[in-house]
């Protein structure tokens, strides 16, 4: 048996694999992506969101600088963020719009990108963005 397992490992240090792009093939609503700064958790199709705020490849964060470009691509419409997910609580006294992403729906494969992390290929789903939280300046974590 530990024989199996070791020459298992083996084969997955030496496979092939590009360390810049991350697949995902399933995940549950509930579920977590982390790209930098940017959270996305996956939420069920009935998820509150406001008006579309763009569709083929937005901007998810908000910012101007090269940290701020976590984006949506593909077979995506973005709207804008109503409600963090039911099972995330802001920290301390900070209102949860602060933390507050878009949403984004994807109705096939799709990509989350950034020139300075690892890509993400996402599956069909609602997804709720979410910004990291500094609590020195008890506001989201800004690029």
């Amino acid at each position: 048996m530990e024989t199996a397992v070791a020459e298992a490992v083996k084969k997955i240090e030496v496979a092939e694999h590009d360390p810049d792009l991350r697949i995902t093939r399933r995940i549950e609503i509930r579920s977590v992506v982390q790209q930098g700064d940017v959270y996305l958790h996956r939420v069920a199709t009935d998820h509150t969101h406001g008006k579309q705020i763009g569709a083929g490849a937005v901007q998810i964060a908000l910012g101007t600088g090269n940290g701020a470009r976590h984006m949506a691509e593909g077979a995506v419409e973005v709207f804008e963020g109503r409600a963090l997910p039911d099972y995330v609580t802001p920290p301390m006294d900070v209102d949860p719009s602060e933390i507050t992403g878009p949403l984004v729906i994807a109705t096939e494969m799709w990509l989350l990108t950034h020139p300075e992390h690892p890509l993400h290929r996402l599956p069909a789903g609602c997804y709720q963005v979410s910004y990291q939280f500094d609590p020195q300046t008890m506001r989201r974590v800004a690029d």
